[in-house]
């Protein structure tokens, strides 16, 4: 004789799997709350460079800023919104000096790359990875028309990280490299190909920053 359907249905594998389920996740939230990051600022400084082109003629582009708020879902994503700018400079051909400033605001999903079972100083590092869509603006100061022109555009940013702990869940300090694929107006121009032999001005911006993090 079978057994009554309620017990049958009380020490089924579907119901025992989703028990211990529950009680992992439980666990993971408690960890999280007790051990874990929830708010942060951070300030960097550093330096933007130019691939392609581009980069062949762009000077400068140190020191860079930037200023980032971020939030944490768990130990392995958190959001992260910030601002960063820098300048360069270059001589346009028969349009003379001309300096240029880049501003980007953008949103990145930052991953914590697991390092449990990696060596000590990997672990000691916390490697992690972003991934983020921002917009950017960029200013063109032609110095002999004495003439200002912007341009705007939105961009796909890839990056990569690491943070050393100062202070646990208080203080970080941070080295990060970001490359930032944009393409604005004059990406694909080719007035400079006569005065200096550009086809266009193809190339991306890569910024290198340190600085300090703050959590709570």
């Amino acid at each position: 004789m079978g057994q009554p359907e309620d017990e049958d249905l009380r020490k089924s594998p579907v119901s025992e799997y989703g028990e211990f389920n529950e009680q992992d996740e439980e666990d993971e939230v408690t960890r999280f709350l007790q051990f874990g990051r929830f708010f942060g600022v951070s300030l960097g400084g550093g330096l933007s460079t130019v691939t392609g082109n581009r980069g062949s003629v762009y000077q400068g582009g140190f020191p860079a800023f930037e200023l980032k708020l971020q939030y944490w879902f768990d130990f392995d994503f958190a959001l992260e919104l910030g601002v960063t700018t820098a300048s360069h400079n270059w001589e346009a051909g028969t349009i003379g000096h001309t300096d240029v400033t880049l501003l980007r605001l953008g949103l990145d999903l930052k991953y914590y790359i697991p390092v449990y079972n990696l060596a000590a100083p990997i672990t000691f590092a916390n490697p992690y990875l972003t991934l983020g869509l921002g917009g950017f603006r960029k200013t063109d100061k032609l110095q002999a028309q004495e003439v200002i022109e912007t341009d705007s555009s939105a961009g796909l940013s890839l990056g990569a990280g690491l943070e050393f702990v100062v202070k646990p869940r208080a203080t970080y300090f941070y080295v990060a490299t970001k490359l930032h694929l944009v393409t604005f107006n004059d990406t694909f121009t080719t007035k400079y190909q006569a005065d200096l032999g550009l086809k266009d001005l193809t190339g991306q911006f890569i910024t290198t920053t340190a600085g300090f993090l703050f959590t709570w």
